[in-house]
């Protein structure tokens, strides 16, 4: 690309070095570096771009772009404001593609990825192509590319939009994380819709205080950000947003406070939910073969964000009595004895006790519960989920999750702690796969085992190292090797 389109509407302070008349690509990571190459020097959370630019420049770098004062021998434009330049000069690289594309976000502790999956199904059934970006993956058309983050880079974001232009994609659909707000990743976008679905106790590891990731959350709700939100009334924190006259607020949606959109009459049973919903005051019957309270919210939410964008009433109901599970959430992964077996991603207090509400409401047996804490995250949320489980489950086995850097018997002590509290009835497995294999040999007819808080991952992570790990895989070895005998 011309660097002078390139650089258009960017707050330049200075420029030194001959500017090359083209560039062609553009990155923050020296190891992605090539030959005309523009490289952003910025700091991160735990390192400082400037200690790579003389690698980037020794593979092929010809700009650099930094908001400190550096001395290169190559073109050094100097920016007010680097993530503000990076979204700017990412936005014109991209051709603008996000102007294309209709875009809606969804933040909150727990159910992104679950709304974002709905809402892709709606916006099928209307006939529309749509990515969905998140984190179990990144999906543009149905086609899965891996990710490791929730919300990608800044970068990366934009890059995804033109690959979605470019495979006839019309509405772009991404999970918003707290850490992703706070770092600015969403910068340069403007959102046609943002939905909010909860927030509870969840990073305080990396935001110290509720407050801090609650005020972070609900920063991104003004109309820098995006034009109209989708909020939940049930929460707290949702209600303060839908309070605030100044925020762009159109629709809201829940359970059991005054909402836009509402359900009413729900019944959990073990083929599915039914509810009525009031969209809009539209009033229609639904039968949906999905499960769990936690996603008449989510259903709620993507229906509410798309009859808000204009999607037909009809098309949407539609869309809603046959949605499918999605991976990894509230997922039903097999039979056995009678019994059924479910993994979810509930890594959160709020997170274990909907999702165990909601086995109970389809459990005729024993409820069983398979869960650990992550390792280097917050300590305050281990006993708190020790004693949920406790209460809401039958039996629990303590196993390990991602132990990451720390000993997985001190974190397996302080979920017991909140477990011995409320007189739990509980063993302990740290081999995750033995914890597994134990929980499936106990079914009986009847019975639900919930195994908890890693969902879709593909991988154990210890000790800096992920290791291949899959609790569906595991499940269905272990069937397999108990059919046998």
């Amino acid at each position: 690309m011309k660097t002078d389109r390139l650089f258009n509407d960017v707050n330049i302070l200075s420029v030194s070095g001959k500017m090359p008349d083209d560039i062609e690509s553009i990155t923050d990571n020296s190891e992605k570096v090539t030959e005309k190459c523009l490289f952003f020097c910025r700091k991160g959370n735990n390192y400082d771009g400037e200690k790579y630019i003389y690698e980037a420049i020794n593979k092929g770098a010809e700009i650099i772009v930094s908001e400190d004062n550096l001395s290169v021998d190559i073109c050094f434009v100097k920016v007010k404001d680097i993530k503000s330049a990076m979204a700017r000069i990412a936005m014109n690289f991209s051709n603008n593609a996000q102007k294309k594309l209709k875009k809606i976000g969804v933040v909150g502790t727990n159910g992104k990825t679950t709304t974002c999956h709905f809402l892709s199904q709606i916006f099928t059934e209307n006939g529309n192509k749509t990515a969905v970006i998140g984190t179990i993956g990144n999906y543009i058309d149905g086609v899965k590319y891996d990710t490791e983050l929730t919300t990608p880079s800044l970068l990366e974001i934009y890059k995804l939009m033109e690959k979605s232009v470019d495979e006839g994609v019309e509405v772009f659909i991404m999970e918003i994380s707290a850490h992703a707000i706070e770092q600015r990743r969403t910068e340069g976008i403007v959102f046609d819709a943002i939905i909010f679905t909860n927030c509870t106790e969840d990073h305080l590891d990396y935001f110290k205080t509720f407050e801090e990731y609650e005020r972070v959350k609900m920063s991104i709700f003004d109309y820098d950000h995006c034009a109209v939100g989708i909020i939940n009334s049930d929460d707290e924190t949702g209600r303060k947003i839908l309070s605030n006259k100044d925020l762009p607020v159109s629709a809201s949606y829940g359970l059991y406070n005054p909402s836009d959109v509402f359900a009413l009459n729900v019944d959990e049973g073990k083929n599915g939910l039914t509810y009525t919903v009031n969209l809009f005051d539209n009033v229609y019957n639904i039968s949906s073969p999905i499960i769990g309270l936690c996603n008449v919210y989510n259903s709620l939410a993507a229906a509410a964000c798309a009859a808000t964008l204009g999607v037909d009433m009809g098309r949407i109901v539609s869309a809603l009595e046959k949605l499918k599970s999605v991976e990894g959430r509230c997922q039903n992964i097999a039979s056995f004895r009678g019994a059924n077996i479910f993994v979810d991603y509930a890594h959160t207090p709020d997170g274990l006790e909907r999702t165990l509400l909601s086995m109970r409401k389809i459990c005729s047996g024993k409820l069983i519960c398979v869960f650990g804490c992550g390792g280097n995250r917050e300590k305050e949320k281990r006993p708190k989920m020790g004693k949920i489980s406790g209460k809401l489950a039958d039996f629990t086995i303590i196993t390990s999750d991602n132990p990451r850097y720390e000993n997985p018997d001190d974190i397996i002590s302080e979920i017991e702690k909140g477990m011995v509290e409320v007189g739990g009835d509980y063993v302990v497995r740290t081999d995750r796969r033995m914890a597994v294999k134990l929980a499936v040999g106990l079914l009986n007819a009847g019975d639900v085992l919930l195994i908890a808080g890693k969902g879709a991952e593909k991988y154990q992570e210890i000790n800096g190292v992920k290791y291949d790990f899959s609790d569906e895989k595991i499940v269905l070895s272990v069937i397999g090797a108990l059919s046998e005998n």
